[in-house]
């Protein structure tokens, strides 16, 4: 596997479902605190926070968005419009479409997952 990321959560079966249902990955491993997403190019590791981390962790719905974290992890899709209404029915939500723009050939769209962690949503050109 070329490259993964790690996305630490309160509830794995929730952030589960939102990352198979709206990017397609495959669950490749399954254990009580974690569970290893992936499609032929990239693994995605959700990782159960402690239950006295899980704690301090103030989740609501819709979820606030945690945008001091320095990283984002983005998604290739082949619709930003199409894949919006999924995104808000597994708990996530996407920026307005008066947000989204482009850089180097892919046009882009911030979106969050039930959680509140940004992620970015990734539309080549063609």
């Amino acid at each position: 596997m070329a490259f993964t990321a790690v996305v630490y959560v309160s509830n794995l079966d929730r952030m589960r479902t939102f990352y198979a249902g709206c990017f397609g990955l495959k669950v490749v491993e399954a254990k009580e605190d974690s569970v290893v997403l992936a499609d032929e190019h990239w693994e995605l590791a959700l990782v159960r926070v402690p239950e006295e981390v899980a704690k301090q962790i103030q989740l609501t719905d819709p979820p606030a968005r945690r945008e001091s974290n320095p990283v984002k992890t983005g998604f290739v899709i082949d619709d930003i419009t199409s894949l919006r209404s999924l995104v808000e029915r597994l708990g996530g939500a996407v920026d307005e479409p008066s947000t989204e723009w482009d850089f180097r050939g892919t046009r882009r769209c911030d979106a969050t997952d039930p959680e509140g962690n940004v992620i970015q949503l990734l539309r080549t050109a063609g």
